[in-house]
């Protein structure tokens, strides 16, 4: 397997859905800290401007390389070393890298150990070639595994006493150890044995187009699981939103289902996780999103178990050791009104803060399928902003929500990259949000997805970038629109995860302010508006 440097940099700065590991040469720091690379490309340095050089985008885009994102991975890696393909790795680069994403879209077509007792009736399938197996968006894909261990330019140490040693060490310098293997979810699992699609509850949904480019977003849609709670055919739990490396653990995640615990250097599955017990019952559902105190070295998590009376909303928070902390044994619970389909968290030093759009329920249709194109709809209306206490804080589990003013943009879907508290107690955070691009004609939701640029902007949503001002006290909310460019997947330098941060990095549309996939880099400096962008050449 070949390595390019440009996926290197577009994985540690373009991507949400990552976790750092360090090599123990290395000083001990936490999970998503930094390594010495990925801080000199964050808050300011010298790398920072080789890496970062402004570029112009590619016109048009080149949408067979990002069509390609959606062909099934067929052979999972278990160890491969890897050199570039083209110039060298930075030399300060060490450590793992983990993402996870769909990568299985023809079900069943990795086929089960040769001493399985149950064998598929239908043998692997090149896509296309059965329709009736293809999921009908990315999103239902299944989860897997991507792992690039970087290993640095250091010398390995020779010596009379461990010459034998060395003489049996593969030489690692300037290289990169790769694997990448499937989450065994149950779902997984069962469609691997069976060699056929199992789980179609969402089906009617994907292919319902009167949920505009937001519902049925190609690259994150709003619209993410099936709306009958708990373990059943209907809400399939891919694992495929999220790595979360931390505390020596590694997890994948997926909004309405428990997170999958993952062997960090083997990439083996371990099971569905309740977080060391804190999660009660195995049909509780849990989000895709997790957020680091970098200040405090905690992490925090929560579930949501929907309903279209009212949901209840669970917050966890655990210590560098990934246990509960001592207040109120890491965790809170509350009660949000209505449904609340929220896939997103901000994190500050002392709330945790959450937007829920507002929702249109249809009674009958979600007392008799509960699917969520059928039961709910976006209503253009103000959405609400609840400020929760941390499980840490003395007020653990006090609410205060408040209106957001209208602008006729509904605030789904909202990406949160960062949130902190200024000194006079303002709530800041900056975020992504999401609006019908009005593509125009209905595109099909059958495979191959996005192999025109036409079809690529009828399922996808125009992103812009916002900031959000809250003053508590008061009651207010205020927004601001900071940038019209196509970003996805905006993350900061973790060192500054819930403080007040300078720079975001994104993944760039290909055609500026316009609808266009997800092709370069950005850094956009939030104090002076100044943006500087890199594109393959």
């Amino acid at each position: 397997m070949k390595f390019s440097h440009s996926l290197a940099i577009i994985a540690l700065l373009g991507s949400q859905t990552h976790g750092f590991q360090l090599s123990p040469s290395m000083a001990t720091m936490q999970s998503r800290s930094v390594s010495s690379l990925s801080a000199s490309v964050a808050e300011g340095s010298s790398m920072e401007t080789s890496l970062m050089r402004q570029q112009s985008p590619p016109s048009p885009p080149d949408m067979q390389a990002y069509s390609n994102g959606f062909k099934t991975v067929f052979n999972e890696v278990s160890c491969s070393l890897s050199t570039p393909t083209e110039g060298t790795l930075p030399t300060d680069l060490i450590g793992t890298y983990y993402k996870s994403g769909p990568a299985m879209f023809s079900a069943g077509s990795l086929p089960p150990p040769k001493n399985s007792l149950v064998k598929p009736k239908q043998p692997p399938v090149p896509d296309g070639e059965d329709m009736s197996r293809m999921v009908l968006h990315p999103f239902e894909g299944d989860g897997a595994v991507l792992a690039m261990t970087f290993h640095g330019h250091d010398n390995i140490e020779t010596g009379e006493d461990n010459a034998d040693e060395a003489a049996d060490t593969v030489d690692t310098k300037g290289k990169v150890t790769t694997r990448f293997r499937y989450v065994r979810t149950n779902a997984f699992n069962n469609e691997r044995k069976k060699g056929k699609k199992l789980y179609t509850g969402m089906e009617s949904t994907r292919s319902n187009d009167s949920s505009g480019s937001v519902g049925n977003d190609l690259s994150l849609p709003f619209y993410r699981h099936h709306l009958l709670n708990g373990l059943n055919k209907l809400r399939k739990n891919t694992s495929n939103s999220r790595a979360v490396y931390f505390g020596k653990r590694l997890l994948t995640m997926w909004a309405g289902g428990l997170p999958y615990k993952v062997d960090a250097l083997a990439l083996s599955t371990d099971g569905r996780s309740q977080l060391g017990g804190i999660i009660k019952r195995e049909d509780n559902a849990m989000s895709s999103s997790a957020v680091i105190d970098s200040k405090r070295n905690r992490i925090l998590f929560y579930g949501i178990d929907e309903q279209a009376s009212g949901s209840t909303l669970n917050i966890y928070e655990f210590n560098s050791k990934f246990q509960p902390i001592k207040e109120n044994d890491g965790a809170v619970q509350l009660e949000l009104p209505g449904l609340a389909l929220v896939y997103d968290f901000g994190v500050t030093e002392n709330y945790c803060v959450f937007v829920q759009p507002q929702l249109k329920v249809n009674g009958m249709q979600y007392m008799l399928n509960k699917e969520p194109g059928k039961s709910a709809t976006l209503e253009s209306e103000s959405a609400l902003l609840h400020i929760v206490a941390r499980p840490g804080n003395k007020d653990a589990g006090g609410m205060k929500t408040i209106e957001i003013p209208f602008d006729g943009m509904p605030e789904a879907n909202l990406q949160i990259i960062n949130s902190y508290e200024s000194e006079d107690g303002t709530i800041i955070f900056d975020a992504l949000r999401s609006a019908d691009s009005g593509g125009g004609s209905k595109s099909s939701t059958q495979w191959p997805w996005a192999s025109t640029l036409g079809d690529f902007q009828n399922m996808s949503s125009k992103k812009s970038l916002w900031r959000y001002e809250v003053n508590p006290k008061k009651g207010l909310v205020s927004k601001d629109c900071i940038s019209q460019d196509q970003l996805y997947f905006g993350v900061i330098n973790s060192n500054t995860s819930a403080q007040k941060h300078r720079y975001i990095y994104a993944a760039a549309g290909a055609m500026g302010e316009g609808v266009a996939p997800p092709q370069g880099i950005t850094k956009f400096d939030v104090d002076t508006g100044a943006r500087e962008s890199w594109f393959p050449e």
